[in-house]
């Protein structure tokens, strides 16, 4: 077994050492403690030598462009979230459009950085098509998940959702697996509704038409804007980030926010935080035995 923190530590020490490498790690490694080990350090299999650098850095502006398909897309994103929260202090406001991404994970780490840092950020990944629009049955775009923080300590809010009722890798597993899909969430290449895996043309939007409309907006931040939809090297991704104590005017948000909170939660209502692990918690055995496999071939190369 072994702790997150000592995990995050030797694998941000593989990965360079750098602010970057820790943010990198400490989003591979909170995945799998959250049981989610497909955006964990299973990455690692894209790991190279030649990856582990990072685009280089630009002096800070108020939008850039990055080309990112030479890099490992973890610690390329981490690297472009730390330049865009220095931007965005200078500048109030800020983003940045990564282009050749290959293999995403999640979006929460690094939007809970910028959070951190006093900033509002928000992120979106397009990817390739494999979700048809809201009453159609032809895929047009990808997954594409969002994600927005802002806030500090216990009102601090981080939503990081999927625009689409499932995965791609949800629908290799189960076509590995043989198991069904869940009912209503994709269709056949007739258009028609199944359960079969090996069938699924197009997976369908979560919730509908508002689930639709913001793959959409993923699709036109990451995709048309970033300039990523089509590229064959990998994914477009988004970042942006803007500093709402900026402006003179004091809006007090952070009494704000602490008022929805209340009211939200008073209401019924979840209050996502992003999923965030404790540095102590401790990942099992099978983890470690994966994690020492992935460093052992990182030393090696």
């Amino acid at each position: 077994m072994i702790r997150v923190h000592d995990a995050v530590e030797r694998l941000s020490a593989a990965l360079g050492g750098s602010a970057a490498a820790k943010l990198a790690a400490s989003a591979l490694v909170e995945a799998d403690a959250l049981g989610l080990p497909r955006f964990g350090i299973a990455m690692l299999d894209e790991w190279t030598a030649q990856a582990s650098a990072v685009p280089e850095a630009v002096a800070p502006q108020a939008v850039s462009w990055l080309d990112c398909s030479a890099c490992f897309a973890p610690l390329a994103v981490a690297s472009a979230t730390l330049d865009l929260a220095e931007a965005t202090r200078r500048l109030g406001i800020a983003a940045i459009f990564l282009r050749g991404v290959r293999g995403f994970g999640r979006l929460a780490p690094f939007v809970r950085h910028l959070a951190d840092a006093g900033l509002v950020g928000m992120a979106g990944a397009e990817g390739p098509p494999f979700v048809a629009p809201h009453g159609g049955a032809r895929p047009v775009i990808g997954t594409n998940p969002f994600a927005l923080a802002m806030g500090h300590g216990d009102d601090r809010v981080i939503i990081d959702i999927a625009s689409s009722s499932a995965t791609m890798a949800d629908i290799r597993n189960a076509r590995t697996d043989g198991t069904p899909v869940r009912e209503g969430i994709a269709v056949d290449g007739e258009g028609r509704p199944t359960t079969i895996a090996a069938e699924v043309a197009a997976l369908l939007p979560r919730g509908g038409q508002i689930g639709s409309l913001l793959g959409l907006v993923v699709e036109l931040m990451a995709g048309v804007a970033g300039a990523g939809r089509g590229d064959p090297k990998g994914r477009g991704v988004f970042l942006l980030a803007f500093d709402p104590g900026a402006a003179e005017e004091r809006t007090g948000w952070q009494d704000k926010l602490a008022a929805l909170k209340s009211d939200w939660t008073g209401g019924g209502g979840y209050w996502p935080r992003g999923g965030a692990v404790l540095p102590d918690t401790v990942l099992d055995d099978d983890f470690a035995r994966r994690f020492d496999a992935h460093l052992a071939r990182m030393n090696t190369r």
